[in-house]
């Protein structure tokens, strides 16, 4: 249930009995699990994953090496356009980590917002994300976005209404519709829409990781002076792997190749590195240098506001 849930909702008129069909167990039983994952803070929020780019929205990681990390982080994790802020220990490397996200026409503008020295490390091309755990992550490869017409007022309700914890009820649609003014097919045709074009990712259950069992969270660089691509489709192969990215390096971090691994223990995050060099080691021309930042401390970890 919790792989299913992770994957999303179908898009129907009653999704949870849909889905419970397909898992072989009741529509309550499902439901009910769902609000305990929520309840317990296992799960964060159930809701819609959309796309930040397909909405006009940039979004970039960023880095920066300070010496006081808290006092630094409280002044960032108030800035709207941060969804997520890390400590992150390796030696030698940047220790505060964080994504900014904000509408593509002021996204450079948005940054004079943060006073201290750092680093944009937007993704170059993206071989896999959207993470799920205990189930498939999604694979694919873009490092290009379909230009799409902007969001009209409806598109835009529609978007808020699902960007944050939504009602887990039987209906789901048909309540998110009466929220927006909207009929219920309406908003199924677009939704379906969405889907096809890439700017709704699903609609489901988005876990603490932490919460979760996941505890020790390690981001994996390594500087690639050959194929870059063949690297990146190397790590997207394994398991372990919740996001790929390329990003350019920079003299602070000179990797250009992140893979992010979630693991139960510091021996375990260790091991799934290991195995990531071993990976990158058989390449025709495998990477010159790696290191592995573990997250220390979670200062910010919440999902995109589109629209506010």
């Amino acid at each position: 249930m919790l792989a299913a849930l992770q994957r999303g909702i179908p898009l129907a008129r009653r999704p949870f009995e849909e889905l419970s069909r397909e898992l072989g167990c009741g529509e309550s039983e499902l439901v009910a699990f769902a609000a305990r994952m929520l309840k317990d803070g296992t799960a964060r929020r159930f809701g819609a994953v959309f796309d930040a780019r397909r909405l006009g929205y940039t979004s970039a990681l960023c880095c920066a090496t300070v010496a006081e990390p808290d006092a630094a982080a409280l002044a960032i994790v108030g800035c709207k356009e941060v969804t997520h802020c890390y400590l992150r220990e390796a030696p030698g490397c940047p220790n505060l980590w964080w994504t900014w996200s904000a509408p593509s026409g002021s996204f450079d503008a948005s940054l004079a917002k943060v006073d201290i020295p750092f680093h944009v490390l937007p993704a170059v091309r993206r071989y896999k994300v959207d993470v799920m755990f205990g189930a498939a992550t999604r694979a694919t490869e873009e490092s290009t976005v379909d230009s799409l017409p902007f969001p009209d007022e409806t598109e835009r309700r529609i978007i808020r209404a699902l960007q944050g914890e939504t009602e887990l009820r039987s209906d789901y649609f048909s309540a998110i519709a009466e929220k927006v003014c909207v009929k219920e097919w309406d908003l199924l045709a677009i939704l379906e829409m969405w889907r096809r074009q890439g700017r709704l990712k699903r609609i489901g259950l988005l876990l603490n990781h932490r919460k979760a069992g996941y505890s020790a969270n390690g981001m994996c660089c390594f500087r690639i002076g050959g194929n870059v691509v063949e690297a990146g489709r190397a790590l997207a192969e394994l398991d372990s792997v919740t996001h790929c990215y390329e990003r350019p390096a920079c003299k602070a971090f000179p990797y250009n190749l992140y893979a992010m691994i979630h693991c139960a223990s510091m021996d375990e995050a260790e091991a799934g590195f290991e195995t990531l060099k071993s990976r990158l080691a058989a390449l025709e021309r495998p990477p010159s240098d790696s290191v592995m930042l573990i997250s220390a401390k979670e200062y910010k970890k919440t999902s995109m506001s589109f629209y506010e």
